[in-house]
C-alpha cells in the first residue's frame, strides 16, 4: 500500500510540475491596412488574430476603421474561405472571403470582405469591402497592387490571446519523474 501512495504522490507532483512548466503557445496577430480602390474607395484598417506559422485559418478578422464607415466589425462568422500562410513571421499567402449576408450578429451582416494574394487583372495582394448583398469587384485592369496598398504588420504578443499548451519536454519530464519514483518504490519493496 505504501508503494501505491508513493507512486500517486509522485504522479501528482509530476502533474503539478507539468502544469507549472508548460509554456504558453502564442498565436500570431497581424494588423492590416488597404485602400478600397476596387469597391468605392476608403482607407481601411483591421486586425487578423489567431494565426500560426504555416497554413491555417484565422480565429478573427476584424475591420477596425473605414473612412466610408462601411463594414466595421468582426467577419469570422461563416467565412466562405479562410486560409492564411505565415512564414518567418510574415503573411505570404491568403484567401479570405466573408459575405455579410451569411453571417449572424454580432458578426458584420451588411458588408462583404475579401483579401486575396493571387493575381487577377494585373494586381495581387488584393482586398476590398463592399455592401452585402450587392455586387463587388475583386479585380480590375484599372486598379494596381500599388493602388490597393495592402500591407500587414505583425503585432506584439497579447497576453490574453495566449493558450497554454504543454511542451513535449514537460510531458517527458512528467514521465521521467513517474518512472524514477516507481523504480525507487520497487527497489524498496525488493529490499
Amino acid at each position: 500500500m505504501n508503494i501505491l501512495k508513493q507512486t500517486f504522490l509522485a504522479l501528482s507532483a509530476g502533474v503539478v510540475g507539468t502544469t507549472l512548466v508548460a509554456m504558453p503557445a502564442a498565436a500570431i496577430n497581424f494588423g492590416f491596412s488597404f485602400n478600397n480602390e476596387l469597391n468605392g474607395g476608403g482607407a481601411v484598417t483591421g486586425i487578423i488574430r489567431g494565426l500560426d506559422e504555416g497554413t491555417g485559418a484565422a480565429t478573427s478578422v476584424e475591420i477596425l476603421s473605414n473612412t466610408t464607415g462601411l463594414g466595421i466589425g468582426e467577419y469570422i462568422g461563416s467565412p466562405l474561405t479562410n486560409s492564411w500562410t505565415v512564414s518567418g513571421g510574415e503573411i505570404i499567402a491568403f484567401d479570405f472571403l466573408s459575405a455579410g449576408v451569411l453571417n449572424s450578429p454580432p458578426a458584420v451582416t451588411d458588408a462583404l470582405l475579401f483579401l486575396d494574394s493571387t493575381e487577377l487583372s494585373g494586381a495581387s495582394f488584393r482586398a476590398g469591402i463592399a455592401p452585402s448583398p450587392g455586387p463587388f469587384v475583386t479585380g480590375s485592369g484599372f486598379v494596381s497592387t500599388e493602388d490597393i496598398g495592402l500591407s500587414f504588420t505583425q503585432l506584439e504578443d497579447e497576453t490574453d490571446e495566449t493558450e497554454s499548451v504543454p511542451e513535449p519536454t514537460s510531458l517527458l519530464s512528467f514521465l521521467a519523474i513517474g518512472a524514477v519514483v516507481t523504480g525507487t518504490a520497487l527497489k524498496r519493496k525488493q529490499a
